[in-house]
């Protein structure tokens, strides 16, 4: 057995993605669930568990590999061989890869303006800012509303 000490991060995210997730996003399934030790053994690691659960639980491999984590059990650290994470698996792949998104670009305002509740929100916005000037400003308005909370026949507690 090859002990592989080279494998940085980079690498085990590339082994997990063309190991794992391509082919399940080929077979059109949704979901993968992974183990540190077998990635570890398969990789002819040593001593290198807590850098494959890093790998496993980063931000970058959902990124970069299309995928989300649904669920994480495991030791109380998060770092030994019994972790598991179980991903959700976008078919569509990476979002690097679709058409229309490439650098992980945002839509447009104004494709973001042709949905009615981003119009509605945009028209909505800054009404309160006259209501709250003629009532002397927010924490006054805010004052008055706890001071009329129970209404007139308001009876004391003391």
């Amino acid at each position: 057995m090859k002990i592989q000490q080279s494998v940085n991060a980079s690498g085990i995210r590339q082994y997990i993605r063309s190991c794992y997730f391509e082919p399940a996003r080929q077979r059109g399934e949704t979901l993968v669930t992974l183990r540190a030790g077998d990635i570890h053994r398969e990789l002819c690691l040593r001593n290198r568990v807590p850098n494959v659960c890093q790998v496993m639980e980063s931000k970058l491999l959902e990124r970069e590999s299309g995928v989300k984590v649904s669920s994480k059990q495991g030791p109380p650290s998060g770092r030994g061989t019994t972790l598991t994470v179980t991903y959700t698996v976008n078919l569509e792949g990476p979002a690097e890869t679709r058409l229309g998104e490439q650098h992980g670009s945002a839509p447009t305002l104004a494709a973001a303006m042709e949905q009615p509740w981003v119009r509605l929100f945009y028209e909505l916005r800054g009404m309160g800012k006259d209501l709250y000037a003629a009532e002397g400003g927010g924490e006054a308005w805010l004052k008055k509303e706890r001071a009329n909370f129970y209404g007139p026949d308001k009876k004391d507690l003391e």
